[in-house]
């Protein structure tokens, strides 16, 4: 039961009320008594399902918490292997074919040109 309620279903249902000469009809009061347990069960029930879901909501915060923080440190690991690795040169890919070939069509513009 939470700290702030002060009954409890038990509380309720066991209340003994004194009888005087004109007091209230004894079953009118069993009967609004009997639906404010209903109401109290309802809450309670409501306050553990309510509970259960936050409990959920926080493991998966702390999961996705956690992949946030692996997935940081993947990309900086891959930020600082970019930084320290040389680009390759756009000539390594090509074949000597193809560079002989490229050096032909140069050389054709420049002497097409005079």
């Amino acid at each position: 039961m939470p700290r702030d309620m002060n009954l409890s279903i038990d509380t309720i249902l066991n209340k003994e009320f004194e009888v005087e000469f004109k007091g209230y009809s004894p079953i009118e009061v069993d009967q609004f008594l009997d639906l404010v347990v209903k109401d109290y069960d309802s809450y309670e029930l409501e306050i553990k399902n309510l509970q259960e879901k936050l409990g959920n909501s926080q493991q998966t915060i702390d999961t996705l918490k956690t992949k946030v923080i692996d997935l940081e440190n993947r990309l900086k690991e891959a930020e600082t292997k970019n930084a320290n690795e040389q680009p390759a040169p756009v000539v390594a890919n090509l074949s000597q074919v193809d560079i002989l070939r490229r050096i032909a069509r140069l050389e054709q513009e420049v002497f097409n040109r005079k």
